[in-house]
């Protein structure tokens, strides 16, 4: 009798429990960064980016968390500004401004609004830096897009500028104008204090994602219940 054998057979590789956890450690954490890349890509075309530009954005904003420009030097101390949290969402807000997708002057209202939130909000903790509930930025962008944008379609928009520039003007600029918040964030010796840095996982960009997802989904249970956006109508 024939027997058929496959051309290519794939059998389990047993791994150790030591290897088991190293793969877990590596898989795990690329997972997370390619997932929240693709909702980033995605969060960033609908303030109006085109596909290449969001993703353009989306890795700069990634791969500049990490990179620091210094900017200020105050003895053994160092003011810097961080690229992904500042740099990138800054040119972002710029971008929308100057095309027209968002109004300057209620993109500025939203800055304004905001970073009165975030200043009242922000905690300066020496040996840690600016903290403040993660929640806080982002509600208080969306809420201040919806509440300005006088088309539901321009909240996603506002509420990017307003999350993002807000909170570096209200939590960062602010506190670190204030002399004694900056002696008490430097007494543990040379300092480098980022504008808009905390890591891969920074708080300027993640306050921008979920700013515009919050907006971008209230806006549209607004329009489909019609009491809000008249002149959008139905989607």
């Amino acid at each position: 009798m024939e027997t058929e054998l496959p051309a290519i057979a794939i059998l389990p590789v047993p791994l150790s429990p030591e290897q088991i956890v190293i793969a877990l450690a590596v898989l795990i954490p690329a997972l997370v960064i390619f997932n929240l890349f693709l909702i980033s890509e995605g969060i960033f075309e609908l303030i109006g980016l085109r596909f290449y530009q969001a993703l353009l954005v989306t890795a700069g904003a990634l791969l500049g968390s990490l990179i620091d420009i210094p900017l200020l030097s105050l003895g053994e101390d160092i003011i810097a500004v961080n690229v992904g949290g500042a740099v990138i969402p800054l040119f972002v807000t710029l971008e929308m401004v100057g095309r027209g997708r968002v109004s300057r002057l209620k993109s500025l209202a939203a800055v304004l609004l905001v970073s009165l939130v975030a200043y009242a909000a922000a905690t300066p903790v020496p040996g840690l830096g600016i903290t403040m509930p993660f929640y806080v930025a982002p509600l208080a962008g969306a809420m201040t897009g919806l509440l300005l944008a006088r088309g539901c379609r321009a909240a996603p928009g506002l509420a990017y500028a307003g999350g993002t520039m807000g909170t570096l003007l209200g939590a960062d600029i602010l506190n670190l104008a204030n002399p004694d918040v900056l002696s008490a964030l430097t007494t543990s010796g040379p300092t480098v204090l980022s504008i808009g840095g905390a890591g891969i996982f920074d708080g300027i960009f993640v306050t921008g994602v979920l700013s515009v997802l919050l907006a971008a989904y209230a806006g549209r249970g607004l329009r489909e219940k019609g009491g809000v956006c008249p002149q959008e109508g139905g989607e």
